[in-house]
């Protein structure tokens, strides 16, 4: 099974109010596989969203190297490292991100008008991604028509919508109630079994974390078997 998430001796810091540098992550190393689910979890504070965000090339880094499906992403301008993420990554939040006066359809399209690609082209990737987080039916309703639950699997359709390497997903279940949380899910399951989705997911959820391929506990700055 081939690597597509590659992470060598990751270091961040911020600075304080006193101008001291605070670290986060120190010397990281992680490997995800094709097709794998692995679940971080940690204190809150402790960096989970700092280390999705340097993977996914949306903060900088002080030293170390991060890989997407065998990329390096250091040096990457900020167009090529925009077409990068919108290419191999699909991310997926807490809080849905919909644009509310934009049917559910038309928000699942975004990435790949983005891309440029032909706009019934789109539409129709983005059925096809709506079909396979069952929401076919909700596909011209709006955000706010939808339940909670069905607004987050519009989320992640969307997220899928361009066939990413990997799907960088930070407590995509918190709003949710257990049984929604697990509805929802399973979605990431079925997309790391059908299609090789390599899918790391930040989450506070012992449950869900508990149903993943690898549980790791980031503390300290580093990052070790839970």
């Amino acid at each position: 099974m081939s690597r597509t998430i590659l992470v060598k001796g990751l270091s961040k810091a911020y600075s304080d109010i006193g101008g001291r540098k605070v670290p986060v992550l120190e010397n990281l190393d992680l490997e995800v596989l094709q097709g794998e689910i692995v679940a971080i979890v940690g204190a809150s504070g402790s960096g989970k969203s700092t280390l999705l965000h340097a993977i996914g090339g949306l903060d900088s880094f002080d030293a170390g190297r991060v890989e997407i499906a065998g990329q390096s992403i250091a040096g990457l301008s900020e167009n090529a490292l925009a077409a990068m993420r919108n290419r191999n990554l699909g991310f997926v939040y807490q809080f849905h991100h919909l644009l509310p006066e934009f049917t559910a359809l038309e928000n699942v399209a975004m990435p790949l008008i983005i891309r440029r690609e032909p706009l019934e082209q789109a539409h129709a990737a983005a059925r096809a991604a709506l079909e396979s987080v069952g929401l076919a039916q909700r596909a011209e309703h709006l955000p706010g028509q939808l339940s909670g639950g069905e607004r987050q699997r519009v989320a992640i359709a969307r997220a899928i919508v361009t066939n990413p390497k990997c799907v960088l997903a930070d407590e995509p279940t918190g709003n949710l109630d257990a049984q929604t949380a697990m509805s929802v899910f399973s979605v990431f399951i079925d997309l790391a079994r059908s299609h090789g989705t390599a899918i790391i997911i930040v989450t506070h959820d012992l449950s869900i974390a508990a149903q993943c391929d690898r549980v790791l506990k980031l503390e300290n700055g580093g990052i070790r078997p839970c």
